[in-house]
C-alpha cells in the first residue's frame, strides 16, 4: 500500500514537472507562489475527478451486470451444520438437507442484497468525488486562465 502511494506521488510529480517544462508555468508572466498553488490544486483535483470517473463507471457496471463476487459454496456452508460425535470422526447434520438448502438460499439473497447496497454507496462516493473534483478543477482552471 505504501509503495502504491509512493508510485502515485511520483506520477503526480512527473506530470507536474511536464506541465512546468511544457510551458504551463513558464508561459505565465508572473511565476509566483499563487500560480504554483493554482496549478497544484488543478493537478490534484483533476486526478480526483479522473479516479472518481473511473470508479463511477466501475460501480455502474457492477450494478447493471453484477460482479463475479465470491460467495461461500454450498458444501462449505453445509459444514457449519455438522455435529461431530465423541470419537471425533463421525458426524451428522443437525438440520435436514432441505432446511440447510433453504438457509443457503437465504444466505445468497442476503449477500447479493448486501453487495448491491455497498455498490450503491460506492457509486455515491465516486460520483461525489467526480463532482467535487471537477468543480474545484473548473474553478481553479478559470482562475489560471484569468492571469
Amino acid at each position: 500500500m505504501v509503495m502504491s502511494g509512493v508510485f502515485i506521488a511520483l506520477i503526480l510529480m512527473a506530470v507536474f514537472a511536464i506541465v512546468l517544462i511544457g510551458g504551463g508555468l513558464a508561459m505565465t508572466k508572473n511565476f509566483n507562489l499563487r500560480s504554483l498553488y493554482l496549478y497544484l490544486v488543478c493537478l490534484i483535483t483533476l486526478v480526483i475527478f479522473i479516479f472518481g470517473t473511473i470508479f463511477t463507471i466501475n460501480r455502474i457496471v457492477d450494478l447493471s451486470i453484477g460482479g463475479g463476487y465470491y460467495y461461500q459454496t454450498y458444501e462449505d456452508y453445509k459444514e457449519r451444520y455438522y455435529i461431530y460425535k465423541e470419537d471425533g470422526q463421525t458426524r451428522e447434520l443437525k438440520l435436514s438437507e432441505e432446511e440447510i438448502k433453504e438457509s443457503y438460499e437465504n444466505y445468497l439473497a442476503q449477500e447479493a442484497e448486501r453487495r448491491r447496497i455497498q455498490n450503491i454507496k460506492d457509486l455515491a462516493n465516486s460520483a461525489a468525488a467526480m463532482i467535487v473534483g471537477g468543480g474545484f478543477w473548473f474553478y481553479h482552471w478559470n482562475k489560471i486562465k484569468e492571469e
